[in-house]
């Protein structure tokens, strides 16, 4: 369970550059490359269930067939994100700013806070955000960490502490069956499979146009299926009509008690273009000097269904 649901984080970095019903087309980056949270217009209460939704089958159609189409094309991507978690128990907000590089059909890499830091209030709060009582969000940092997924391990890097754990992936999960986990929206997936697994609709700024100028399609998906509904209840895509590129993600936890939200700046995404010098390989972990904290061998092989092995649809 607990690989299950590192490779959902993962892939929710890494390969899913996209998702929100209340984010915004993204503002010209400031001198200090990082992205103000005012920015991205905050959500102010805990309405995922309750956002309504545009019903229109045919156009949705069109639009899962044309992500479908338009993101087979893509063998490499990389880019830069923004990622916002909001605790609506504890009324706190955590901020993390990096890279991410995709390579078909399994492999990822998301770095938080490694190189720079997200912008964070001179008073730690955030007077856009506020809880129902009307106090502002605290604001803090995410510590630095790395989450990379070489298509047979995943990896998840502690830089402060120097720590790294190692997960296997099993055989039968690797190559384009990596899509069939926990929140496989992005690259190779079948618009057929994606209505198989999750109830599939539009959402209200589906066919707007954003800040720059460019039209956005908003899609929203609700689970299916027990494994994606232990995870989240509620996830958005926001897709750049153009080029069908996710540009910003939001994901609601069962609980209603969490929203974390990515933002993925379109200007600043290469596709299909080789790794730089400086990043040569961004798959292999670099790990001289960090500590294997825990390694989690892959499970024995097993026999997969349609979806995805050992898991059900939910009992309404």
């Amino acid at each position: 369970m607990e690989r299950r649901r590192m490779l959902k984080s993962l892939l929710a970095g890494s390969l899913f550059v996209g998702l929100p019903g209340m984010l915004c087309a993204q503002q010209p980056r400031p001198k200090s490359g990082v992205v103000p949270v005012q920015n991205v217009e905050p959500a102010t209460a805990r309405v995922a269930d309750t956002e309504p939704v545009q019903v229109n089958p045919a156009e949705l159609e069109r639009i899962l067939k044309e992500w479908e189409t338009k993101t087979a094309k893509i063998t490499k991507l990389r880019g830069v994100h923004q990622r916002y978690e909001y605790d609506y128990v504890f009324s706190q907000e955590k901020r993390a700013v990096g890279s991410f590089w995709h390579e078909a059909p399994d492999k990822g890499r998301i770095d938080f806070n490694c190189k720079e830091q997200p912008a964070i209030p001179a008073d730690g709060v955030n007077t856009q955000k506020v809880d129902s009582q009307g106090n502002p969000f605290r604001v803090a940092a995410e510590a630095p960490m790395m989450w990379i997924c070489t298509g047979s391990d995943i990896f998840s890097i502690d830089v402060a502490n120097k720590t790294f754990d190692q997960i296997e992936i099993p055989p039968p999960d690797r190559g384009e069956n990596i899509m069939d986990g926990p929140l496989p929206f992005l690259f190779g997936m079948k618009a057929e499979k994606l209505k198989a697994r999750y109830k599939m609709s539009l959402g209200q700024m589906n066919g707007t146009q954003g800040r720059d100028d460019r039209m956005v399609y908003h899609l929203v998906a609700i689970p299916l299926l027990q494994e994606d509904a232990r995870n989240w209840q509620r996830a958005e895509v926001r897709l750049d009509a153009q080029y069908c590129l996710p540009i910003a993600i939001r994901l609601i936890d069962p609980s209603g008690n969490k929203e974390t939200v990515y933002v993925f700046p379109l200007t600043e995404m290469k596709a299909n273009s080789p790794w730089d010098a400086i990043m040569p390989d961004p798959f292999k972990p670099r790990l001289s000097g960090f500590k294997l904290q825990q390694l989690q061998p892959a499970a024995p092989d097993r026999q997969q269904n349609v979806l995805d092995p050992g898991i059900s649809p939910i009992t309404r």
